[in-house]
């Protein structure tokens, strides 16, 4: 091989890409730069034979959480890719919620050579490690042909770095050239063998009482619904959840019934199993906390939450250790206080709210339908007032619960699913507004994006500070921006609704690209009334 053609860097982009698509990698994320010219050009050329889906973000950080979407839909390693300095450090906050909620998000960052680190080159920092405080440790890839095996070394990095249940960091030195001949002294399509899942180690539950509780987390911590529900019928524990769109066999309205302090008196348990993360309802934590025995199920309890506590740790769904009764008149208890929320809170939810427009969203959308909710507010009057009900897919952000990166998690969701929804306030709609940034020839999904819009941090209202000096200024951050202008300035049709009619009927249209439904709603302060009254109200039942 002469000098004239020996040009690595385009090589080991080739090679990195190639690999990806060896571990099932289907959609790649593209931020551009030069420096990581190597890889984007080996994705087009990926992308041209139909081996993977190429979509291109000029914002990093919307960049990465559309892969982290992209991750939570599809399940399968997300790339994202971008050049060397700051933009590397704009995929932290993703990386942070794909550790926090485990998603196989791949950040890729293109690098100067080592030889230029810390000697003041333009675009250069220390990028290997840069993302240890979000769990996540570096590969770091160098090209040295001299080496025989190169190719095969990097494959088989590449391969042990990627997992299936947590997010990685592979940071490539590229030097010049970056645009080249692919030509190599080794063999380009090497096969190298990838390193299989560890298996969980399912156990027997330790102990069992008649009046157990399964409470769900959003995520569940991955446990599949219908084994849940087999554990409920075995052993005769009501389950409730934070996402109460989860099934029809659910106690709805928890964190209501749970708001009252007599009630959780009364309902009280021996046991209480916890699935996931509990991240919403304080109410919901201190019934959790008055059971007499605690038993956590959630697999990243292994690796992420490695110092949460529990009488039983379980990594995966346990198993009954023999032949149990269960006592069929606990769970008819449960059963009666959710139906008596049930049927008062119609009437509580005529009058438009921000309640009644979400409880609205959550009936109208129809089945097969996938629904992104933002934290904050959203996500919790979904929690308490939405009725039971399947055929909706129910996703979030709930590693950390951030208000960043919504749009863009919800728009790669969308690209891997049909008809697709998102619940978003108005702080998250524009903290994220990026994320509708699309270049003309992107693929735009089936995206209807619901902003609750009240002119700031509605949840504030409803907590402690609520009257604190200065509230409007370091909690309430009144925008003052209308929401529709700045959508269409971006390109995407949207339109406000202040009534449940006009609201219903804008969902009846579906879905057909990208739409914005702004929800206008009364003031904040308003709406922590009208939710003070509805606890009150319900706290008589």
């Amino acid at each position: 091989m002469t000098a004239s053609n020996y040009t690595p860097s385009p090589v080991l982009g080739e090679v990195i890409v190639d690999q990806l698509i060896r571990l099932r990698v289907r959609d790649a994320v593209i931020s551009p730069g030069s420096r990581n010219a190597p890889l984007t050009m080996a994705l087009w050329r990926a992308a041209s034979r139909g081996e993977i889906r190429l979509h291109t973000r000029i914002d990093e950080r919307s960049a990465a959480f559309l892969a982290l979407g992209i991750a939570k839909a599809t399940g399968l390693p997300a790339p994202v890719i971008c050049t060397s300095g700051s933009a590397a450090a704009n995929f932290y906050p993703a990386l942070l919620e794909a550790h926090h909620g485990g998603y196989p998000l791949v950040a890729i960052t293109a690098d100067r050579p080592a030889r230029l680190w810390e000697s003041g080159a333009n675009q250069t920092t220390t990028q290997v490690g840069m993302f240890a405080g979000a769990g996540v440790k570096s590969l770091n890839l160098a090209a040295n042909g001299s080496e025989i095996g190169e190719v095969t070394r990097w494959r088989e990095a590449i391969a042990n770095e990627i997992t299936l249940v947590r997010p990685a960091h592979i940071n490539v030195e590229f030097d010049e050239p970056l645009v080249g001949s692919l030509d190599w002294v080794e063999n380009i399509d090497q096969e190298v063998a990838i390193p299989s899942s560890p298996k969980v180690h399912v156990k027997k539950l330790a102990k069992y009482h008649q009046k157990g509780v399964i409470i769900v987390g959003h995520d569940a911590g991955g446990v599949e619904y219908e084994s849940i529900l087999k554990f409920s019928q075995a052993t005769g524990w009501p389950i409730l959840s934070e996402n109460p769109l989860m099934g029809a066999d659910l106690i709805p309205h928890a964190s209501l019934i749970l708001a009252d302090g007599e009630r959780r008196k009364t309902l009280c348990p021996e046991i209480v199993m916890t699935i996931g993360r509990l991240t919403l309802s304080r109410a919901i934590n201190a019934f959790v906390n008055s059971g007499a025995y605690q038993v956590a199920v959630d697999p990243r309890i292994a690796v992420v939450d490695t110092k949460r506590s529990a009488d039983e740790i379980h990594f995966a769904l346990p198993e009954l250790a023999g032949q149990v009764t269960p006592d069929p008149t606990w769970r008819h208890h449960f059963e009666e206080f959710a139906h008596r929320i049930s049927k008062k809170l119609p009437a509580l939810l005529t009058q438009w709210s921000e309640s009644s427009a979400i409880r609205t969203v959550t009936h109208k959308i129809p089945n097969e339908s996938t629904l992104f909710v933002s934290s904050s507010r959203p996500i919790r009057d979904i929690e308490a007032f939405s009725v039971n009900r399947l055929g909706v897919e129910v996703l979030a952000n709930r590693g950390l619960a951030g208000i960043d990166g919504n749009i863009s998690t919800a728009m790669g969701i969308a690209l891997c699913r049909g008809r697709t929804y998102a619940i978003v306030g108005d702080l998250a709609f524009l903290h994220d507004v990026n994320g509708l940034l699309l270049g003309g020839d992107e693929q735009r999904p089936n995206l209807t994006v619901i902003v609750i819009s009240n002119d700031g941090g509605g949840i504030f209202s409803t907590l402690p500070q609520s009257d604190a000096p200065g509230f409007e200024k370091i909690f309430g951050t009144p925008h003052g921006r209308d929401i529709v202008k700045i959508s269409e300035a971006y390109g995407i049709n949207a339109i406000s609704v202040r009534t449940l009619d006009a609201l219903t009927s804008q969902l009846a249209r579906g879905t057909n690209g990208i739409r914005v439904i702004v929800c206008e709603m009364p003031d904040r302060q308003s709406n922590a009334q009208l939710l003070k009254r509805i606890t009150e109200s319900l706290a008589l039942l």
